[in-house]
């Protein structure tokens, strides 16, 4: 019968303007799509036919309710409520299924999770483990139930390990977040580090502690290599004998070596509580404020090494120490790699500079030795040089004493005679004078000098010793000669040595030839003085030690002229060197520096 009332309902015309549906009628539309009788809920016809037939349904329900027809509409009532228990029914099945999908994905989380996870009790039993944490204990999941975490763990390791278990279940009352502990796992498991991360839990079985097991077993073998590597690192600096620190790109300090801190300790101007993160380059300011504008270069030129504007800075300094004055040697190099910063070292070069004093003594000396050897060559010359002067100075004494006998008295004569006699004098006093500064020992002392007349002063002192031996001494020099920069009885030393070692090489060697020529041959940032000679030339088997101090091709000399003449040539920031001449004799170039570029008037 109710299908025959269901077949009639299908034929009954439709009202082109239905009235609204009741609250029932909208709740039978918004379930219909769901579900039908005897059909699947996920059945794409079963759903379009049961909507076809709640439409026509709805349809006969309003046509039964016009025509006050009880029967009718009872009975599509009652049709209804079948058709929204079998909806209900499709819902709950749906929600069930969603519900054991959501369930299975969940757990597969948990299981196939890269992150180990642990359930414990108060007593830290294992409740329930995943996968990887099985694998991490090494141990399959379904034995771990029911056995305590703390066998798993290094010797050592339980008594933390229970303090974070108890912690843990103390959070509520301790109002105390997430807990983590770092454990060394040992015994049946592989040897790893891991960390935990733990909190609190209410289960059906009461409070439980839900824990991730993280394994951070290589990050610490990095850590512990790094750590390894920083200690090499501070044993390597703390072995240097030089004060080291290090800086990053703000010039704050990195690192120090003990040399360092010891000198800094003796000191007092640092603070040594913790000099980690000190402002190094402010507190150069601080402690070297006296040196201002040195001081200010500096820094100045550290900055520019932490930045890489240039690639290295270094200064020599005096320093104040309890030990007395001491020098140093700062030198500031680029980091190596990506990051701005700079290695500061402070080298003690106080026995360098000792040394160097004590050289600088000891050259003075054979400096000096060298020109009283230089004056006991010349001797002859010299008295020759004074002589002449001397003799003409009495022959025109003797003139005026004449002149003032006679009877012919002539008062003009006598002074003319007189002021001869005082020229011949001041020609004397003047080869003394140049004598005296020639052998006075001093330091260098760089004066702006005509280089033509300090050639001219050095062939005057060794005119007569040339022309004694016979030997022509001859200057050629370019006009318009600059001036230069330099100490002139100095260079006037080099020119006489290199001048009598050439006299006396042709007189040894009896050479036909006789002949010294000094040229003077300006370039455009140096002048080269040259003296050459017609001698034997320079022995090959000696070339290359001429210029070591006791080296000498004369037997009646100490062989400390061109050791000094070298000497001298450095300290003025020139050279001195050797050649053999093509032709014959030898060749010996001065070279000097001009220092300034003007042209003498």
């Amino acid at each position: 019968m109710i299908r025959a009332m269901e077949q009639d309902t299908t034929d009954m015309p439709t009202n082109e303007h239905e009235p609204p549906m009741s609250h029932r009628e909208e709740r039978f539309r918004s379930l219909v799509p769901a579900a039908d009788h005897g059909l699947d809920c996920d059945d794409v016809e079963g759903k379009g036919s049961l909507e076809s037939r709640f439409d026509a349904l709805i349809r006969a329900l309003e046509a039964a309710r016009e025509a006050n027809d009880e029967q009718r509409s009872l009975l599509l009532d009652l049709q209804a409520h079948r058709i929204e228990l079998e909806m209900q029914g499709c819902d709950l099945r749906a929600a069930q299924q969603a519900l054991e999908i959501s369930r299975d994905h969940y757990a597969r989380l948990f299981d196939l999770a890269p992150v180990g996870y642990l359930v414990f009790d108060a007593q830290g039993v294992i409740r329930e483990a995943n996968l990887t944490a099985a694998e991490l204990l090494g141990m399959p999941r379904e034995r771990l139930a029911s056995r305590p975490f703390s066998g798993f763990v290094a010797p050592g390791q339980s008594a933390a390990f229970f303090a974070h278990i108890r912690t843990v279940f103390g959070a509520h009352e301790k109002r105390v977040g997430r807990q983590s502990l770092l454990l060394y796992l040992s015994g049946r498991a592989q040897a790893r580090v891991v960390r935990l991360h733990s909190m609190q839990r209410s289960s059906d079985a009461g409070p439980e502690c839900f824990t991730a097991m993280l394994d951070i077993t290589a990050e610490h073998e990095a850590e512990e290599r790094q750590r390894a590597g920083d200690r090499l690192r501070q044993s390597v600096l703390d072995a240097l004998p030089a004060q080291v620190v290090v800086l990053d790109s703000s010039g704050h300090i990195i690192a120090v070596n003990r040399a360092w801190r010891e000198c800094a300790e003796k000191g007092g101007r640092y603070p040594m509580d913790d000099v980690i993160g000190l402002d190094y380059l402010a507190h150069c300011y601080w402690a070297e404020q006296d040196e201002g504008e040195e001081t200010s270069s500096v820094v100045g030129g550290i900055r520019e090494v932490i930045r890489r504007r240039r690639p290295g800075f270094s200064r020599e300094y005096p320093c104040q120490t309890p030990e007395g004055e001491r020098w140093f040697l700062m030198r500031a190099v680029p980091l190596d790699g990506e990051l701005e910063g700079a290695v500061v070292a402070h080298l003690d070069i106080t026995e360098r500079r000792l040394a160097e004093e004590d050289a600088k003594r000891a050259r003075g000396v054979l400096a000096q030795a060298s020109r009283l050897n230089a004056v006991g060559i010349l001797a002859s010359s010299l008295v020759h040089e004074l002589i002449q002067p001397l003799s003409a100075a009495g022959f025109f004494t003797s003139a005026a004493s004449e002149l003032t006998r006679g009877p012919s008295l002539d008062p003009r004569r006598v002074n003319q005679v007189l002021g001869r006699v005082d020229e011949q004098i001041r020609r004397a006093s003047d080869i003394m004078e140049r004598l005296r500064a020639f052998l006075r020992g001093r330091e260098v002392n760089k004066l702006e000098v005509s280089l033509d007349e300090v050639v001219e002063h050095a062939c005057e002192l060794v005119q007569w010793f040339a022309s004694d031996h016979k030997v022509r001494l001859r200057c050629v020099r370019a006009p318009g000669l600059p001036q230069i920069l330099a100490d002139p009885v100095q260079v006037e030393q080099v020119l006489v040595n290199l001048i009598c070692n050439a006299v006396q090489a042709i007189d040894a060697a009896k050479c036909d030839r006789r002949e010294v020529t000094v040229e003077i041959a300006p370039a455009q940032s140096s002048v080269e003085l040259i003296v050459r000679d017609t001698g034997p030339g320079l022995p090959p088997e000696r070339h290359n030690r001429l210029f070591d101090i006791f080296e000498s091709t004369n037997d009646s000399n100490l062989g400390l002229g061109l050791a000094i003449s070298r000497a001298i040539a450095d300290a003025h920031g020139g050279q001195l060197w050797a050649e053999q001449n093509p032709s014959e004799g030898a060749v010996f170039h001065l070279m000097l520096p001009l220092e300034r570029t003007e042209v003498a008037a």
